[in-house]
C-alpha cells in the first residue's frame, strides 16, 4: 500500500512538472506612450495560439490597477492592445503585467515623459 502511494505521488509530480515544461511567459512586453494612449505589444511565440495564449493583461497607473482585460485566444505570435488613459501625465509610472493561459508571467514598466 505504501509503495502504491509513493508511485501515485511520483506520477502526480511528473504530470505537474510536464505541464510547466510546455508553458512559458511572454518573451517581451513592449510599452509605448503617445499622448494619452498606451500601446502594448506582448511577444508570445506559441505553436497553437487558440489554446496557448496571453490570457490576461493588467495595467497599473502609479501602482493602482486601472485596467484588466481577459483574452480567450491569440491571433498570432503576439497580443497587441492600446488603451486611452485620460488622466495620464508626465512622470506617471505605468506597469503592465501579462499572464499566459498555461502559466508564466511577464511585466514591463514605463515612465511617461513630457511631450517634446
Amino acid at each position: 500500500m505504501r509503495k502504491n502511494i509513493i508511485v501515485l505521488f511520483l506520477v502526480i509530480l511528473f504530470l505537474m512538472l510536464s505541464a510547466q515544461a510546455f508553458s512559458h511567459p511572454a518573451s517581451k512586453v513592449t510599452l509605448l506612450v503617445e499622448g494619452k494612449v498606451l500601446h502594448i505589444t506582448v511577444n508570445h511565440n506559441v505553436g497553437n495560439p487558440e489554446n496557448h495564449y496571453i490570457n490576461e493583461i493588467l495595467v497599473f497607473l502609479n501602482d493602482k490597477e486601472i485596467i484588466r482585460q481577459i483574452f480567450f485566444m491569440q491571433t498570432d505570435d503576439m497580443q497587441k492592445v492600446s488603451y486611452t488613459i485620460p488622466s495620464l501625465k508626465p512622470g506617471d509610472k505605468l506597469t503592465v503585467k501579462t499572464n499566459c493561459s498555461r502559466g508564466g508571467k511577464r511585466s514591463g514598466t514605463i515612465t511617461v515623459e513630457p511631450a517634446s
